[in-house]
Parts: structure tokens; sequence; C-alpha cells
């Protein structure tokens, strides 16, 4: 499929974040109000944020955890053993090309990988709690995004292209902090699932924030983590309002941490017209998987056509649900999906590969993601694999 020369782009690749990405440059005062870890015992570190435990993570996101690729083979289905995400449990602050970018950047030399997202670990788990404290919520996100900066940028190097936090809860806030961002070439900003204090993201009330997006072709990164959806879905069930990392329930899992995020989230998108007002704005789902998109498309075309002359609160979008998804929409799949069909559905222009890299989920060796396009066209593997990447960075 590839040649053992030939390089590729990657569209899912992570850091593990030092104890200090959050507290490094913010103010004094607020140091122990933002996220923060604590390694004063014996034991294992804790996470806090503020002086409450974090939700989604209990300890440091980079402590005991399963190297790169070790559940390959159990997530296709070839074995029942490696479930466990700790399987073998390595200290990933310690691995260098983890933590640090020069050596990263050997890393991707060794993987043959030209370009790639830089995605948060512990960054994509604290943004809906700190919301329950506004005062200290912009500082922070300003703080790490000035770590990022620091450690690995913005792709001003053509190579790694970091992403920085960004909320909508105060939109004045988020404009002033995505203004500073453009300023330094960011291309990529991350924004939490869901809504933000009561309003849908697709309201005009964000057009500002949209246009802004779209006049610097900036993509807006949809990554699982941390959202509302446990408060607003589990809870009602008798369910926890903050379920860990990979110790949800069932009931837990389904309800509020696999896809209702992002079909949630691109149905209100489409719902309150934003593409229609924005027609070039960029989305990409990244590691929510894709065996929702197929379903989402029928459902929303479904209903529009039964229902369309009433259901608009923002103008009627000039394009059906599922031809604005494959219009505006980027996924990077999990590489265990039916990545061909995914390519069938949204075209394979709007399927990114992601190798989720270093973290025990994903793959290895990037390449590897190559392998699940078997009976693809030459031109379409060299688009998935390369070729879409580089025109959303162009």
């Amino acid at each position: 499929m590839l040649r053992p020369d030939e390089w590729i782009n990657d569209a899912d690749n992570h850091f593990y974040e030092p104890d200090d990405c959050f507290t490094r440059h913010i103010e004094a005062p607020l140091k122990k109000r933002t996220a923060w870890i604590d390694r004063t015992s014996s034991g294992p570190s804790r996470m806090y944020v503020g002086d409450e435990r974090c939700h989604f993570f209990s300890v440091g996101a980079g402590d005991s955890i399963g190297g790169p690729g070790i559940m390959k083979a159990f997530l296709r289905g070839e074995t029942e053993d490696g479930g466990s995400p700790s399987l073998s449990p390595i200290d990933g602050l310690s691995v260098p090309e983890f933590t640090q970018k020069k050596a990263r950047l050997a890393k991707l030399d060794e993987q043959y990988v030209q370009r790639c997202l830089m995605l948060p670990t512990m960054g994509v788990g604290i943004e809906p709690q700190l919301r329950e404290h506004p005062d200290v919520l912009y500082p922070s996100l300003r703080a790490y995004n000035r770590w990022l900066e620091e450690d690995w940028g913005y792709g001003t190097d053509g190579r790694i292209y970091g992403a920085p936090l960004l909320s909508l809860l105060d939109l004045d806030e988020a404009l002033r902090e995505l203004d500073r961002l453009l300023k330094l070439g960011a291309r990529f900003v991350i924004l939490t699932a869901g809504p933000f204090a009561g309003r849908s993201p697709g309201e005009p009330y964000f057009d500002p924030f949209w246009a802004r997006c779209e006049e610097a072709s900036v993509n807006v990164v949809y990554h699982i983590g941390r959202t509302p959806f446990s408060e607003m879905y589990n809870t009602p069930w008798g369910l926890r309002a903050h379920p860990p990392s990979h110790r949800h329930s069932l009931m837990e899992y389904v309800l509020s941490f696999t896809e209702r995020p992002i079909t949630d989230t691109l149905t209100a998108l489409i719902a309150d017209n934003v593409f229609g007002r924005f027609p070039k704005l960029k989305v990409l789902s990244v590691e929510y998987g894709s065996r929702w998109v197929e379903p989402l498309m029928w459902k929303l075309d479904h209903i529009v056509r039964l229902y369309s002359k009433d259901m608009w609160r923002f103008g009627t979008p000039p394009m059906k649900p599922s031809e604005t998804i494959r219009s505006n929409v980027w996924v990077s799949p999990f590489y265990e999906d039916d990545v061909v069909g995914l390519a069938r559905a949204i075209g394979a222009g709007h399927v990114l590969n992601g190798s989720d890299y270093p973290h025990p989920e994903g793959l290895l060796w990037p390449r590897e993601f190559a392998d699940e396009l078997e009976g693809m066209s030459a031109d379409d593997v060299q688009r998935i694999m390369k070729a879409n990447f580089e025109e959303l960075v162009a």
C-alpha cells in the first residue's frame, strides 16, 4: 500500500504533559486553583483542579500507562487479552519522545511522519471542570496554551501542529485568546463537545467566533475527553455525574462518553445553520471513531425530509445534513473501524488517518493505518495518508 520510504501525515498524535503544564505560566495566586499534580505522598500522584480531585484523571495522565499500540490486537478482535489501557504499564513522563519536541521529531523521522496534529492528553479532561470556577478558566487555558507554545509550537516548523485549548463559556474571553493564537500561527483549536452555559454552540450568539475561524481557515477540533454530557445524561438515570476516564460503567459509557457528544454537537451545528452562515468552516472529529457517521447522516436527512418546513431556528441550511457533513466535517476514525466504508460515506477527501500515538489504544507505527485501506485506489490511499492533512494546514 505504501512504499517503504513513503512519508505520511498523522492527524492524531499526543504528548504526555508535564505536571506544570497548567501552572508554569499562570498567575501565582491561581497556581493551586487550576489543574495541578500532587506528588507529596509515597503512593500514586493525585490530580486536582483547585482543592477538588480532578473528575476525569485521578492521577497524572502520563503515570502508569500502557505503551503505544499495546491494545492493537485486542481492538481488532484478534485476542481476548489486552483490554486494559494500563497493560504492562510504563511511566510516560520518562520517555523523551512522549514529552520533548526534539526527541519526538527524531521519532517522527523514524516513523516516516512528515507532519502531525499534536493533541493533549491531560488537556482534554479539564475544561468542563474549570467552568465551575469561571475566574480561573481562561487564565488556565492561556497558561496551558503558553506552555504548548513554549514546548511544542503551533506548526511554524511545518511538522508538529500543536492544538491549543479554547472554551466558549465567555465569548469575549474566547475571542481574545483566539486572536492571540491566530497571531502566533495556530492552525487548529480544540473545543469541548456540547453546549456552553445553556447555549448551543450553533446559536448566532457565537458567530463572531465561527467567523474568525472561517476567515483564518483555522480547523476546529472536537476530541474525545471530559464533556458536560456526563452531568446532562448520567445523573437523571442515577449514574455518576463525573465518571473517571477508562472507568465508566456500561450505561455511562453509552450515554455520555462514546458517540453522543460528537453526534449531538454536529447535529447542533447543522440544525442551527452554522455551516450555512460559514460555508468554509472546517470541523474535525478526532478519536470519536466513525461508526456513528452513516447513521447520523441518514437520521438527519430523514428527519429533514419529513419535517423540513418548521424545524429551523436560524434559517434553512442550503444543503441536506449529509451533504453538509461531506462538505464541512473531517473524521479521523479508529483504525479498527470500517475506514473504507467511512470513505464511501463522506468521501476519501474528508477521512484523516490518525495513529493516536503514543496511547495504548493507538498504533505503534502510524503507517500501519494504511493496512485498513485495502481495496482503495492508490489516489485515495495517498489522500487519506497524506494529502488531506496537507490541505488543512496549507
